[in-house]
Parts: structure tokens; C-alpha cells; sequence
């Protein structure tokens, strides 16, 4: 897409600063990148749920700029000025109203209304997988509802590269179908998502077809952190450890805490048993959440990585850490890349890691880890908790261990293809094929 010197503003939603979540971060930080890169005269601002407006500041390739954040919120109190039924409804009447006056008039007395009005291009991301009923169906209106007031509001929108599907239920596949079949482009992080679609809209004219694009969590910059506390004596300086994310969604088993993504394993005994083989082979293990968050039967991996820490923390004393304090998405990142092997349950803290070329295993829960990483010329590293016994786990992530450095060595090569690409979202020609080198996974995992 070439770049257009008439948007002069741009709104990017379906991911924001203002949750605990990095993936979503990473979302957010990395489309930005992506969008200022296209049109780097352009404003960009952020519309999401939230109870009030913001502003963050941002680095972009040494550049600061600032992205406001204008709120709307999801909620049964239809009074609420920024409900997103009620701005549905608003930019109905202001399409209907004649008279420009009075259009004037309504949007003056609604900053929300407004920045979508003056708006030449909306691009959604969807949290990155939640185009889709698997969630729940609430979840899917959650993020459908601000996809169709853009397109009610009769604005330009561009779905950027992100997970489709699956659609279990008839509303998931109307609402779907309605959104695809009215964006101006449609971008997949994975193939498996453009067959989904292409299903999904079989038979009907004039929708636009899905191209592939890397997730833009690719793209995304690490920042050295200026204070980074690590409980448990754990010397970084002195030695790289096993980065290892614990996801506090699996830890609780998902969001009805019973096994919601059917996994052939207990969870939390695979951590516990991965840090103890680990700790045989005479590494050190840091505890890096991924998801933060205090507030209790949350999913927060800050209150899941505790839990194992003072569990295992005295029986490994020097040799297991646990990143204390917040971080946003970048400085994460950066954390990230200082280990020399990482195994997480996160998506986009594996995309964090085999970016910056750490060898990696990503525990999968649902399809959209195989589907991003044999993108990026990276399947072998997924290891699917709903297919793999605990055994099998086991001997899977120690035989990737132990051979981490021909594991970075490929990265090293596939990786700046990746990232490169990943940056240019919006070319018209699209990516290359990442470039597939020969490299084997040990006989071990290959058995697993």
C-alpha cells in the first residue's frame, strides 16, 4: 500500500497500553511502529475500552511521539455517554442528519465522536486472537462492536494481521462475515486464518481477499529496563538463565479453572518438573510473567509465577529468580533476550524470544501458536499441551535444550528476514517467504 498523503490520521483498535497484558502490548507497540513507518506524517491515536482518555508517549526508531488514547466503554449502564451502543447509535444520527450544523453541533460535544469523524483510516488487530467465539461469545462482541462502529460511521478500516477463527456459532459467522466482507483490507497472521475466512465467505462477490503479513509483535523494540529487580539472588551478570513464562491463564485452568483448552497434562506439575530437570542440568531458571496483575483469581502470571517461586525457591537457593515490579512491552522484551533459552505459554513472549534469536519452546493451548510460528520458518518449537502427554513434554523441552545452539544458530539466520518483513505490513507486494535452512530437531523431541 502505497503511501497515501492524504491520511493524516489514523486510529488503531482492538489493542491499547492500558492492560496488564504485553501480548496486547506488543500488539499495540508494533502496529504503531508499522503504521508510523507507512505514514510517518500521520497522527495516530488509539481507541479502546477504557474509563477515561490518556496519553502515552513513545520511542519510535529515536523518534517521541505521543498516542492518545480515546475511551470507550463495554457496559450494561447504557447512560454512559461513551457506551459503545451508545456511540453506535450517535454516529447513525449524525449519517442521518441533514444539515451540517447540526452535525457539527453533535460531534462538538463529543470528543469520541469527534476523533472518529475526523479520522481517514481505522486499523483493528482484535486483541490478536479474539476475532473469533472460542472465548465466548461476549469476548467476540467485545471486539466486533468497535469494528462495525467504524464501519457504520462509514470510515476505512484495515483488519491487520491477526488470528480468525474458529466460529463456532451462527452470530460469530454473520458478524464476521459482515465485518470482511466491508474492510478495505484484510491482513492474516497466519494461513490457516485465510483458509478460515475464504470458508467462511464462500461464494459471495466482491469481499476482499485475505493476504498474509507477519504478527507485528515482530516488529516490536526492546528497551533496556532502568531498574530490573530480581528476587532470589539470581546473578544475571554472571550467568544467562532458562527464561520460563508462566502463564497464570493455564496455571488456573483457563477461564472456567476446568481444563478449559483441554490439555493432556497438569500444568502446573509441568512446571514444577521442567524447573527441576532444569536445575539437574546445572542451569538457572528465571520466573518472567507475561501477564500483569495483583488482583486475585485473576490470570495474572505476576500471582502464578509467586506461587511456583515460594514453592521452589528454597529447594534452588541462588539458582531460581523471579522478576519482581512492572514492565511495559518493550522492557520485557529486552528481559527476554537476555536468556539463553526460553520456554513460555505466552504467545507473544515467544514471539519476544525467537525475535531477538533465543532458542525457544512455546507450550501451546490453541491453534494460533503453530499458525504464527511455522509462518516465521519456527513450527518445530511449539510443543502442544493438548496433544503431548506430560512425559512427552518433558522430553521435548530438555531435548530443545539441549540443543539450543544449533536452535539459535537457525534463528539467526531466519530471523532478520522475519523481522524485516514484519515492519513493512502495509507493501503492496507483501512479504517474501521467510528463508527455511536445514536444521533437525534431536532424536529425543523428534519421538516425543
Amino acid at each position: 500500500m502505497a503511501d497515501d498523503p492524504n491520511v493524516h490520521s489514523i486510529g488503531l483498535i482492538g489493542a491499547s497500553f492500558e492492560t496488564g497484558n504485553m501480548g496486547v502490548g506488543a500488539l499495540a507497540a508494533g502496529a504503531i511502529r508499522c503504521i508510523h513507518r507507512q505514514w510517518p506524517t500521520a497522527d495516530i491515536f488509539i481507541l479502546d475500552y477504557a474509563r477515561v482518555s490518556s496519553k502515552r508517549s513513545m520511542r519510535l526508531d529515536g523518534e517521541a511521539i505521543e498516542v492518545p488514547l480515546h475511551n470507550m466503554r463495554f457496559s450494561k449502564t447504557l447512560f454512559l455517554w461513551n457506551n459503545i451502543v451508545v456511540l453506535i447509535a450517535c454516529l447513525l444520527l449524525y449519517r442521518l442528519i441533514p444539515l451540517r450544523a447540526l452535525r457539527e453541533s453533535l460531534s462538538s460535544r463529543h470528543p469520541t465522536i469527534q476523533a472518529i469523524i475526523s479520522c481517514d483510516l481505522f486499523a483493528s488487530i482484535a486483541g490478536g486472537d479474539s476475532f473469533s467465539d472460542i472465548y465466548g461469545i461476549r469476548r467476540f462482541f467485545y471486539v466486533a462492536l468497535p469494528q462495525i462502529l467504524i464501519i457504520l460511521a462509514g470510515k476505512k478500516l484495515i483488519l491487520l494481521p491477526q488470528t480468525y477463527g474458529p466460529f463456532r456459532g451462527r452470530v460469530a459467522r454473520v458478524v464476521t462475515s459482515f465485518i470482511a466482507c466491508r474492510a478495505d483490507r484484510i491482513y492474516a497472521r497466519d494461513y490457516r486464518s485465510i483458509a478460515a475466512l475464504e470458508q467462511l465467505y464462500a461464494g459471495k462477490r466482491s469481499v476482499p481477499k485475505a493476504s498474509f503479513r507477519y504478527d507485528v509483535g515482530f516488529a516490536l523494540e526492546p528497551v533496556a529496563s532502568l531498574s530490573m529487580k530480581v528476587d532470589g539472588g539470581l546473578d544475571l551478570s554472571a550467568k544467562q538463565p532458562v527464561g520460563l513464562n508462566v502463564s497464570g491463564l493455564l496455571y488456573m485452568g483457563g477461564y472456567n479453572r476446568a481444563n478449559m483448552f483441554g490439555l493432556q497434562l497438569d500444568y502446573p506439575e509441568f512446571i514444577h518438573k521442567i524447573i527441576h530437570l532444569l536445575m539437574k542440568r546445572g542451569a538457572s531458571v528465571l520466573l518472567i510473567p507475561h501477564v500483569f496483575g495483583t488482583k486475585k483469581d485473576s490470570e495474572s502470571d505476576v500471582l502464578a509465577c509467586e506461587a511456583v517461586y515460594q514453592a521452589c525457591a528454597e529447594k534452588y537457593p541462588g539458582r531460581l529468580g523471579l522478576l519482581r515490579g512492572e514492565y511495559d512491552q518493550g522492557e520485557i522484551k529486552e528481559i527476554i533476550g537476555r536468556c539463553e533459552f526460553f520456554i513460555g505459554s505466552r504467545m507473544h513472549a515467544c514471539i519476544a524470544a525467537i525475535s531477538q534469536s533465543v532458542p525457544t519452546v512455546a507450550v501451546a493451548y490453541s491453534e494460533k501458536f503453530i499458525g504464527v510460528m511455522e509462518t516465521a520458518a519456527t513450527p518445530a518449537i511449539v510443543a502442544d499441551a493438548r496433544k503431548l502427554s506430560l512425559e512427552e513434554m518433558l522430553a521435548y523441552v530438555i531435548a530443545q535444550y539441549g540443543s539450543r545452539e544449533a536452535l539459535q544458530e537457525y534463528l539467526n539466520r531466519v530471523m532478520p528476514d522475519v523481522t524485516r518483513a514484519a515492519l513493512h505490513t502495509f507493501d503492496d507486494a507483501g512479504p517474501s517467504e521467510p528463508k527455511v535452512f536445514e536444521w533437525s530437531l534431536p532424536a529425543a523431541a523428534e519421538n516425543a
